[in-house]
């Protein structure tokens, strides 16, 4: 069984809200950052050859995987051909090509541009390229392509609809993991980041980005030394990085007020953390299967008022004159029920 990684291309410069496939872009400084943590994953998972795209992006990003054998271009790899829409922004497409943005819109996957290819016809040249890639070499083997030609061949790989493409993440520095037996390939992991959580970095990004309010973020920061405080007292083990990054992203979009944890969860898992990003979601709501991590945000933030340390009566106290309806109530209830059965777990006495 071999294993195959496909490699999204990092960041690059310029480009923003516009239609490309065949204009060059330079990776930007993030871009390079994110080659560079692939550049780690592979020194770990080394492969005996890579492959890249003849666009700068690719090629930039490849070049920076350190160890790794230097990446053969292959024209087969380049992104899906977006024809006359090529550099216009979504606006512009719209005024000028009405009929086919319409068209496209009602079948994403299978409908093509103006002097352009689908969806489905990138994947399925990608399809024949990889299969031709594996026949000639041996051994794992790293692929730098793009994010339309790479979610057309997945789509081909998981036997999804081609009109399902945008369902798949692939977040720019992701890569998607399968294995190949020879005959069929079987799909491991789609748009991962090649670390499982951010570094400081690209948290501060995040919270920029979303506009996170100054005290939201100095609340997080108590969260997290509450978190892992508790943690020192877990039954079980407890990834603290991992803890830590949830705790610091968990408000994430609380400035755009209800169904705030859903809205940052599914914003992290875009950017290729699928595990992160399940924490986050369930730290008003524990799923019944939740792990040591989210548990431990969930206790911590329900301690934490603003910066400072609340026992949990008057936390929940002070929340259950807000809850008008019977259903209200009862989420009050299962809540208050959680959090005093996680404190018993982690041996914390209420004061």
């Amino acid at each position: 069984m071999r294993t195959l990684y496909l490699i999204r291309h990092g960041e690059v410069t310029g480009g923003a809200h516009r239609c490309i496939s065949r204009t060059d872009l330079p990776l930007s400084a993030q871009g390079r950052a994110q080659a560079e943590a692939l550049s780690r994953f592979l020194q770990k998972h080394p492969v005996s050859a890579v492959f890249s795209s003849p666009a700068s992006r690719c090629t930039e990003t490849a070049a920076l995987l350190d160890g790794a054998p230097p990446a053969v271009l292959c024209e087969a790899l380049r992104e899906v051909d977006v024809g006359q829409w090529e550099n216009l922004t979504f606006e512009e497409i719209r005024a000028r090509f009405p009929e086919d943005y319409r068209a496209r819109g009602e079948h994403i996957g299978t409908a093509a541009p103006p002097g352009g290819k689908s969806f489905l016809a990138a994947g399925q040249r990608m399809d024949a390229c990889l299969r031709a890639l594996l026949s000639g070499t041996q051994g794992d083997l790293a692929v730098v392509s793009h994010g339309g030609i790479l979610r057309g061949f997945l789509c081909l790989a998981l036997g999804l609809s081609p009109d399902e493409v945008f369902s798949l993440r692939q977040p720019r520095g992701g890569m998607s993991t399968l294995a190949f037996d020879g005959e069929t390939f079987r799909v491991l992991s789609v748009g991962c980041k090649p670390q499982p959580f951010p570094g400081d970095e690209e948290i501060r990004q995040l919270l920029t980005r979303c506009a996170t309010p100054e005290p939201v973020i100095a609340h997080s920061r108590s969260v997290a030394a509450k978190a892992l405080a508790l943690a020192e007292h877990a039954p079980e083990p407890v990834d603290r990085d991992m803890l830590r990054a949830a705790c610091l992203l968990h408000d994430l979009c609380r400035a755009e007020g209800r169904g705030h944890a859903e809205k940052g969860a599914s914003l992290l898992d875009a950017q290729g953390y699928p595990a992160l990003s399940r924490i986050v979601a369930q730290h008003h709501d524990l799923h019944a299967d939740a792990g040591a991590e989210a548990e431990l945000l969930y206790l911590a933030d329900k301690l934490t008022r603003g910066c400072e340390d609340v026992p949990l009566e008057a936390r929940f106290e002070a929340s259950r004159a807000k809850c008008a309806s019977l259903e209200a109530q009862e989420a009050w209830s299962r809540r208050y029920a959680d959090a005093l059965r996680l404190a018993q777990k982690y041996q914390m006495k209420e004061e």
